[in-house]
């Protein structure tokens, strides 16, 4: 295993069980920090603003993602570029992905908040938010979406510094992130008396400061493993290359954050206690998932340096290490989402109808926890498509969990009840997962060659 200066790691060699470890710890405890921030920024709201300020919240949480997916995905096209001209030893290639990625995030971001600006009522109208909180969701939506080009531009940011390698500074920024948001929550709401204003604007204040702190460490970073300035900012050629992976990700991703949308739209057709309960259960459920996830991430990086130096005998051998190491913490996970399910949603909510909601949040705990080992599973296997830049099998798998999803939510919950807005999740995952594992156990994703 080679390490540069500054934690910049080579996955190419050593025990593939260690260097994912090294690499996927950080990125984990990264997400985590993320999700433990938004777990008190719902708590802060919830328990100071009341049920009603949190389901305002939530019900632009989907319309949010669509906009950090969305750089998510533009963010992934640069990384698994880079990632394979790490691997295959050009770096030479990096410094000029990394200044056209950034320059391409920053235009994107202007045009998101603009269209906040004009639209933010209109599409919180279209997704059914009820009268009573619909003010209250504009001020979060627009305020929040001041941040946008901060919100592309660090998501760009990442990319490269976990591309080459060092997964540990996106860690330190989340950490000082986390800070600045739970300070400025509490400052703004409880000081300061701005309501979910308030929580919006600490956040996107903590983003624009770290993308800033995070802009000058990647610079150093750049210059102290060989990189000076680009003969150029902006390269079309290396810009195709990137969008040919980020295009159908960015996509894929904001599809299925408008998918989820129409699923939120579902969700506020039953009013306030059930968009509450269902807001405080994804948040639970995004942070049981983030081992899942981001070590899929982080398996995606391993696979782009190793098919970029042609070790394709070292995939495999990472894929089965994954599987073990994501599986034994959902286990754990299923058993603390079965045994504590009602105290977790409670950490949630006060008020009069506060019981309601953990008894809604409890029972969508409960059905999903018993298949978050399938979810891990998916997860693990389809990052490996991505870590080679096989996009459509990627993408298709991510879609179909997707449409199961929303289709059984409208289909299904007016015969059934709310409860198929959980058990649509559940079934997304059965059935994207069987697709996931024929499809590796075919081995037909070998033969996609490195982009590069």
């Amino acid at each position: 295993m080679k390490k540069g200066r500054k934690d910049t790691l080579d996955m190419t060699a050593d025990r593939p069980a260690k260097v994912l470890l090294l690499f996927a710890v950080p990125i984990i405890l990264s997400n985590l920090c993320q999700q433990l921030y938004n777990i008190t920024d719902s708590l802060i709201v919830g328990n100071y603003l009341g049920a009603d300020a949190l389901a305002a919240v939530g019900s632009t949480g989907m319309i949010t993602a669509v906009v950090v997916q969305l750089a998510s995905g533009f963010a992934l096209g640069a990384s698994v570029v880079i990632a394979q001209y790490f691997g295959a030893g050009k770096k030479e290639k990096i410094r000029v992905c990394m200044t056209t990625i950034c320059l391409f995030s920053v235009g994107v971001g202007l045009l998101v908040t603009l269209g906040a600006e004009l639209f933010a009522r209109e599409i919180l109208v279209i997704v059914k938010t009820p009268p009573e909180i619909l003010t209250d969701s504009v001020k979060y939506l627009t305020i929040y979406l001041w941040g946008s080009v901060a919100i592309f531009l660090y998501n760009a940011q990442n990319a490269v510094f976990i591309a080459v390698g060092d997964s540990r500074t996106p860690l330190y920024f989340l950490l000082f992130s986390s800070f600045l948001n739970v300070s400025g929550d509490l400052y703004f709401i409880m000081i300061c008396s701005m309501g979910v204003g308030g929580s919006a604007l600490a956040t996107t204040l903590s983003q624009g400061i770290c993308t800033v702190l995070s802009f000058v460490v990647l610079e150093r970073k750049m210059k102290r493993i060989g990189m000076g300035k680009a003969d150029r900012l902006f390269d079309r050629g290396e810009f195709v290359r990137m969008m040919r992976i980020a295009v159908p990700a960015a996509l894929q991703q904001s599809v299925v954050s408008l998918g989820n949308v129409c699923v939120q739209a579902v969700t506020n057709s039953f009013g306030a206690v059930v968009m509450a309960g269902c807001t405080a259960a994804n948040k639970a459920v995004n942070l049981v998932s983030t081992v899942p996830i981001n070590w899929g991430n982080a398996l995606s990086n391993y696979v782009g340096q190793n098919a970029g130096a042609g070790k394709a005998e070292r995939i495999s051998q990472g894929v089965k290490a994954s599987l073990a190491a994501t599986g034994a913490v959902s286990v754990v996970m299923i058993v603390i989402m079965e045994l504590a399910s009602e105290q977790l949603i409670g950490w949630f909510v006060e008020g009069e109808d506060a019981e309601a909601v953990i008894r809604v949040g409890a029972s969508y705990l409960r059905t999903v926890g018993w298949f978050l080992l399938i979810f891990s599973g998916y997860m693990v296997i389809k990052s490996v498509f991505r870590g080679v830049g096989n996009m459509n099998w990627f993408v298709g798998l991510t879609l179909s969990s997707l449409g199961v999803r929303v289709l059984c939510a409208f289909l299904l919950t007016p015969v059934f009840g709310e409860c198929m807005l959980w058990w649509s999740v559940a079934i997304g995952w059965c059935v994207s997962s069987i697709l996931t594992v024929l499809y590796y156990l075919s081995g037909k994703w070998k033969k996609y060659q490195v982009i590069i």
